[in-house]
């Protein structure tokens, strides 16, 4: 039987922690014993099978660099007395220093690249290290080509593309019936998703379309400053920020249009989640790539310029058109069966288990 280790900060939310969900509940579906490592010790939020084994590590001390290296020690720990086939770790922030502290071992690390290697990880001390690192891993899953072609040859050849597994479980049906006139989004509240390029271009959209209101699911940081930017464009009662929801599918899937802001992304599991529940969608065509690996402009969405308020308006208005968003709703649902399909489980599955 093969035995995986995956590492990862915690399981409370975000797109790499959804897909080591995801990807967790299959492995042990194809008979494989999975024992997922948190180094923090937060709430799960993803619903994992009862036979994946979760093992939290959590603060070790108010030294931030003594508590970073017990963690790292702890994991390295936990690893050899598992002594799994191989080790998977993501997001890439994280997954540095899981090389790191598995120095020396046997045992082979795979890591997964998850978002715009240009910009990520934004500190100078993670990027230094990953430069040192990356050689020493025996593979890397990439999001898209472009994420790819950041690296050096040697370290591409290491690499495989392969896109984001979707469990078709977790995925509404199509909604059916008239849409409620309703601007959705959803995403940690980060400066990274670009909101207040959003609510501008919905504050400028609301004033040919009134009757719209807009939704943004998610929590972080930047709520502060975006709530003030409500309220200074008027906009109270017409934007809500309800924070994170455990049912955002549900909650979204009847809205008139998705929208994403970004300046940058991997491959947003938020853009494919719409895509696959046949929504309308929006996004900026922002690096590395991965909307545009998803959207063909204007066939089963729209691609806008990054940071223009101007193109996303434009966009919103082509949607809320007579019959445009159905259209593109009717291409966007095609990407359901690519994506959900076993296939693509099946493929992370080789790459990982398979001899090299």
């Amino acid at each position: 039987m093969k035995k995986i280790v995956i590492v990862t900060k915690n399981l409370f939310g975000g797109g790499a922690e959804r897909v080591i969900a995801q990807l967790s509940n299959y492995f042990v579906s194809r008979d494989a014993e999975c024992v997922i490592i948190t180094t923090d010790d937060r709430e799960i939020g993803y619903k994992l099978d009862e036979r994946i084994v979760i093992k939290p590590i959590g603060k070790k001390s108010n030294n931030s660099l003594v508590d970073r290296i017990k963690r790292l020690k702890q994991v390295r720990k936990i690893v050899k007395t598992e002594n799994p086939d191989i080790v998977l770790t993501m997001p890439e922030d994280t997954g540095v220093y899981i090389i790191l502290a598995l120095l020396g071992t046997k045992y082979p690390v795979y890591i997964s690249e998850r978002n715009n290697p240009w910009v990520m990880p934004d500190s100078k001390v993670t990027r230094a290290l990953r430069k040192m690192m990356y050689p020493f891993v025996k593979g890397i899953v990439f999001q898209t080509e472009m994420a790819k072609s950041f690296f050096s040859e040697k370290i591409q050849k290491k690499g495989v593309v392969l896109p984001n597994p979707v469990d078709s479980s977790r995925i509404p049906e199509r909604f059916t019936g008239e849409r409620e006139k309703t601007v959705a989004a959803a995403s940690r509240l980060y400066k990274q998703k670009n909101f207040p390029m959003l609510i501008k271009a919905f504050a400028d959209f609301s004033r040919d379309y009134p009757e719209y209101n807009m939704v943004i699911y998610g929590e972080g940081p930047e709520r502060e400053m975006l709530e003030q930017m409500i309220a200074d464009l008027q906009l109270g009662g017409k934007v809500e920020l309800p924070g994170r929801e455990d049912n955002v599918l549900e909650l979204m899937n009847s809205k008139a249009m998705f929208v994403l802001s970004s300046d940058y992304e991997g491959m947003p599991n938020s853009l494919i989640e719409a895509m696959c529940m046949g929504m309308p969608v929006i996004s900026t065509d922002c690096p590395s790539g991965g909307p545009k690996q998803l959207i063909e402009n204007k066939k089963n969405g729209i691609l806008v310029d990054v940071g223009s308020d101007a193109q996303l308006a434009d966009a919103m208005r082509y949607m809320a058109a007579d019959n445009n968003a159905e259209t593109l709703s009717d291409e966007a649902y095609k990407i359901r069966g690519k994506l959900t399909s076993k296939q693509v489980f099946d493929d992370w599955y080789d790459y990982l288990f398979s001899e090299k």
